[in-house]
C-alpha cells in the first residue's frame, strides 16, 4: 500500500485526531507495518501487552475466553481502529485475543516507543485519555444491553453496529462486509445459537434480511434500526395513536 495511502486510514484513528499530516507520517515512521495472515493473531489473551496497533486494512476479530471455557466475540475492528491501545499504556496484560478474519496489515509500536512519542506530541497523549473513556462508556453500554435488552433488540443492535463499520450499499440493501456466522451473532450477543437462527428466520420470513453462509444483507434497515431502539414500527404506532382515549 503506498505511503500515502497508510497515513490517510492511520488519521481515521481516534488516537491521531488533530494531529496534522506531517505528524502523522513523523509518528508513523517511528512504527513498524506488519502483514497477519487469516487465521494468525495480533496478540493472545493474558499476554503481556507490549505491542499497540492501527488496522490498515483487513478485518480483526477481539474474543474472550471466559473462566468457564466458553468464548464470547467482544467486537470487530475495521481500517482505521484501534488494537491494544489502551491495555499497552496501561501496562496490563491483553484482556481480549485479537484475530485476522481476513489477511490484514497494521502499523505497530511498541510501547516504549509510543510512550516517547506521547511526550513529543502532547494531542497524542490527550486522545489516547479520550479513547480510555470513549471505551468505558462502550463497555458500560454493552452490559447495560445484556442486563435489560431483549434479545431481539441486541441482536438487531449488533447489526446496526455491524452496518455502520462494514456496510456496503447493494441494489437490494445493505451488505454487511465480513464473514459473519449466526455462532458469531450469538457470542456477539450473550445468547445461543438456536435464539439468534430462530431470529433471523423470524426477521427473513418478514423480508427484513437475507443471509446465506456467513454473510448477511439489510433489505429494509429502517425496521431493524427501530427493532435496535425498540421503537414502534410507523403502523404500529398508528394503530396505538388510534386505540388511545380521547382527551
Amino acid at each position: 500500500m503506498p505511503f500515502p495511502d497508510i497515513c490517510a486510514v492511520v488519521a481515521r484513528c481516534q488516537l491521531f485526531r488533530e494531529l496534522s499530516e506531517i505528524e502523522c507520517k513523523q509518528i508513523i515512521d517511528q512504527g513498524r507495518v506488519y502483514d497477519v495472515l487469516k487465521g494468525s493473531y495480533f496478540f493472545h489473551q493474558g499476554e503481556e501487552s507490549t505491542m499497540l496497533y492501527v488496522i490498515i486494512s483487513g478485518q480483526v476479530k477481539l474474543s474472550q475466553v471466559t473462566a468457564e471455557g466458553q468464548q464470547v466475540i467482544v467486537n470487530y475492528f475495521a481500517p482505521g481502529e484501534g488494537l491494544g491501545i489502551i491495555v499497552a499504556l496501561n501496562e496490563t496484560p491483553y484482556p481480549v485475543s485479537a484475530e485476522a478474519v481476513e489477511d490484514s496489515t497494521a502499523v505497530g509500536w511498541g510501547r516504549e516507543a509510543m510512550l516517547d512519542l506521547m511526550r513529543l506530541y502532547p494531542q497524542l497523549a490527550f486522545n489516547g485519555m479520550q479513547m480510555v473513556g470513549r471505551r468505558f462508556t462502550q463497555m458500560q453500554t454493552r452490559f447495560q444491553e445484556l442486563a435489560t435488552q431483549r434479545v431481539e433488540q441486541r441482536v438487531a443492535r449488533a447489526l446496526m453496529r455491524l452496518v455502520r463499520q462494514f456496510g456496503r450499499r447493494l441494489p437490494e440493501g445493505v451488505l454487511i462486509d465480513m464473514p459473519l456466522s449466526r455462532e458469531d451473532l450469538a457470542q456477539m450477543t450473550g445468547t445461543n445459537l438456536y435464539n439468534v437462527s430462530r431470529i433471523l428466520s423470524k426477521w427473513e420470513g418478514e423480508g427484513l434480511i437475507a443471509s446465506g453462509r456467513r454473510q448477511v444483507i439489510l433489505l429494509k434497515a429502517h425496521e431493524l434500526v427501530l427493532l435496535a431502539e425498540d421503537l414502534p414500527s410507523p403502523g404500529q404506532a398508528s394503530q396505538t395513536s388510534d386505540s388511545s382515549p380521547d382527551t
